[in-house]
């Protein structure tokens, strides 16, 4: 395949993009780039080895060039919120918690079933409980010989 016929941008462009400070994702897509228009290696493969990348991921990188160009490569992914939950949705959840509604881990995802519409795993729970920093409160454990009127008398004093 020739790359240079294919890749519109001139190597100066790319020189230049690469040489711009930025994340060091967009510097090596650059540079991926101008190791096949310019010629200094002939395959997709050995320009992903040439900056560190598997044969795939420089599968993937021509991939994302060709559908969308230039602009689509340096802009990466695009990041994600907090899943399926809005953060309404996440108020309400943290309110079903606090009301102490929910012993575990099933109860929780039948809320979210039930009441938001929306499914979530067993694992998918447990993963949003723990992004959400929500922990399971469980009491101390006391004395089974302490008398009940015990504390009261102890924090009078």
């Amino acid at each position: 395949m020739k790359y240079a016929d294919k890749i519109k941008e001139e190597v100066d462009f790319l020189l230049e993009a690469e040489k711009r400070r930025g994340p060091a994702l967009n510097r090596d897509r650059a540079r991926f780039l101008r190791l096949l228009k310019s010629g200094e290696c002939h395959s997709q493969a050995a320009a992903g080895a040439t900056i560190g990348l598997c044969q795939r991921h420089a599968q993937r990188l021509w991939h994302t060039y060709q559908q969308g160009g230039f602009d689509a490569l340096m802009s990466g992914p695009s990041r994600r919120g907090w899943g399926k939950l809005s953060s309404v949705q996440i108020t309400r959840l943290r309110q079903f918690l606090l009301d102490n509604q929910a012993q575990t881990l099933a109860h929780i995802q039948a809320y979210l079933a039930g009441s938001l519409g929306v499914i979530y795993t067993i694992g998918g729970v447990s993963d949003l409980c723990k992004r959400l920093k929500i922990k399971r409160k469980t009491g101390r454990p006391v004395n089974i010989r302490q008398q009940p009127g015990a504390i009261e008398v102890f924090k009078k004093v």
